[in-house]
């Protein structure tokens, strides 16, 4: 027993020598200061721990990330419980609650033509869980009929643009993946199938609106790029790769703009680059663009690769978090009476399309915004 002691102290001793070692050359080369926190940082011990548990299919982080196969990273439970809900499947509250949705959209819809707005739709972007099911782990694989199905059945609307049947049957027609292995998000040409099928569900409704060709979301070749959020989570972002399609139409040379909408400021020139995640109105203009229209998008993660094509569609795309935009102290009312926008549209990912935001009744929002 006391050789095992003092073997343990020992162990623990080196550990208090080497981990400084290790960490100090980083911290020089990084030339950040020295401080007890940073000399004991447990990261690189973390990476190598993933590094050799990846290959046997167990995740250090199971909370943020599930390992599938051949190599598809999925998202857990840390997330609005995204794995326990679709291996749950649909519950008998999901189609009441699809069913305020539809009246609450009812509600801003009629409001927002009295504003002036002549199309309002709300985009669902799809879980890779609901794509690729057949990558997860058979335990985790989910349920049918999903959350989502019973929520669009009960919302019973025309406003709800569902991406998901037309993702599935561009999975079984092409031979490029729509989604990033090592991420949530899909990839940009998941993006162009869920941009297609937008254009396609609001065609009717105006029919003047110019679109790009789907010859314009031809692949020209697949690049390596390098490991996405869910690799992040595993530690293993500069050791895991994906694919990323290279599109056609993203390729033509485009000079767009983008604005600080609060100040004014120019804060990028040229190019049409994504447009990550926000949390202030941004404001990006494209004179080239195919029609000459202001759009209203409150959106989240899954329109960055949505962006470009939101750029080349519309003159004028003010864009900003749903989230920010539709809660208490949002700035949802004030966008669309101030800016005065043609369109408003909506992209949420399907697991937050249950959200209470977008239960909030017109009359809560305009007195939210007083």
């Amino acid at each position: 027993m006391k050789k095992q002691l003092n073997l343990f102290l020992l162990i623990t001793f080196c550990c208090i020598l080497i981990v400084p070692a290790l960490n100090i050359q980083g911290l020089f080369e990084k030339k950040q200061k020295l401080s007890l926190k940073r000399l004991y940082k447990m990261d690189f011990f973390v990476h190598w721990i993933s590094k050799h548990l990846y290959p046997f299919g167990i995740s250090i982080d199971p909370q943020n990330v599930i390992i599938g196969r051949d190599g598809w990273l999925y998202l857990g439970d840390e997330h609005n419980n995204t794995l326990s809900v679709v291996r749950r499947g649909a519950v008998p509250d999901d189609a009441n609650i699809g069913s305020k949705i539809g009246l609450t959209l009812m509600e801003w819809d009629t409001w927002l033509t009295e504003k002036g707005v002549k199309l309002f739709r709300i985009m669902i972007g799809a879980n890779k869980k609901a794509i690729y099911p057949e990558y997860m782990p058979t335990w985790a694989r989910p349920a049918s009929p999903s959350t989502t199905d019973e929520l669009v059945k009960g919302a019973d609307t025309d406003f709800i643009i569902d991406t998901r049947p037309s993702l599935l049957l561009a999975k079984q027609i092409l031979n490029e993946p729509l989604y990033y292995k090592t991420d949530t998000h899909w990839n940009r040409l998941g993006a162009a199938i869920a941009f297609d099928e937008f254009a396609r569900s609001i065609h009717d409704a105006e029919p003047e609106l110019h679109w790009p060709s789907k010859a314009a979301y031809t692949v020209e070749r697949i690049d390596v790029r390098q490991g996405g959020d869910l690799a992040l989570f595993l530690r293993l972002l500069n050791i895991l790769q994906d694919q990323e399609p290279s599109i056609a139409i993203l390729q033509k040379k485009k000079n767009t703009v983008r604005y600080d909408y609060a100040t004014g400021e120019v804060i990028g020139e040229g190019g049409n680059p994504e447009i990550l995640d926000i949390d202030k109105p941004l404001l990006v203009v494209n004179i080239q663009a195919l029609n000459n229209k202001k759009v209203l998008w409150l959106r989240d993660s899954f329109g960055n690769a949505l962006s470009p094509y939101m750029a080349i569609t519309f003159k004028e795309v003010m864009q900003l978090h749903w989230y920010h935009a539709l809660k208490e102290d949002g700035s949802f009312v004030k966008l669309v009476e101030e800016w005065k926008p043609d369109y408003v549209f909506i992209t949420v990912v399907e697991r937050n399309v249950d959200s209470d935001l977008f239960r909030r009744s017109a009359s809560m929002l305009l007195k939210d915004s007083k």
